[in-house]
């Protein structure tokens, strides 16, 4: 058991560069969507509507599973269905209008967070506790989605910056993790050495 689990690790970090690989690429990946910041949002657009279709399959699929289980099986029927139409509407918008996939964008946000501060209410009926910090997150999506409503620029800005900052603090990380494999296999070489 002990020399089946040494080869697994052995295994697992003689690729290490393969982690490094993946940081660099995306910090190649976020600095190219600070530098092309309309194809990232089309780009985005893509996804976004991929996104959505996804979900609402998923959301309405678990709605109708759990109708008998669950008493705000409703409220994610509903979601299930606004997310098709919202995806359904971007498909049908010209590949130019960024400005209009941030509204559709927004009025989600604002949709899912009415949904979420539904959802911790009905989390306090049942006397589930956590409910507060459910109704807090919603809350605070409900205040991020009228920004994003309210001022397009803003929200245009902040999705590329929220993306391009993921990828890049997701790219240092996978860069140190794979360095910190690199050590690891180091060691292991150093103690079949000495065995």
């Amino acid at each position: 058991m002990k020399n089946e689990l040494f080869q697994t690790a052995k295994q697992a970090v003689k690729y290490w560069w393969t982690s490094l690989l993946i940081g660099i690429l995306s910090i190649i990946l976020a600095i190219w969507c600070l530098a092309t910041p309309t194809t990232t949002l089309a780009v985005l657009g893509a996804l976004f509507i991929a996104g959505f279709f996804i979900a609402g399959i998923f959301e309405i699929i678990f709605a109708i599973s759990n109708r008998e289980r669950l008493n705000g099986w409703g409220w994610t029927l509903a979601s299930g269905i606004i997310d098709i139409l919202f995806a359904l509407l971007l498909i049908a918008t010209p590949l130019g209008t960024i400005a209009t996939l941030i509204f559709f964008v927004g009025f989600w946000a604002l949709f899912q967070s009415i949904w979420v501060i539904g959802s911790s209410i009905e989390l306090q009926r049942n006397g589930i506790g956590g409910w507060g910090w459910v109704l807090a997150f919603g809350i605070l999506g409900l205040i991020f989605s009228f920004i994003l409503i309210t001022n397009p620029v803003f929200a245009a800005g902040f999705i590329i910056y929220m993306l391009a900052f993921t990828l890049l603090f997701y790219g240092i990380s996978r860069i140190y993790y794979g360095f910190k494999l690199k050590s690891v296999g180091k060691k292991i070489d150093e103690i079949e050495k000495d065995n």
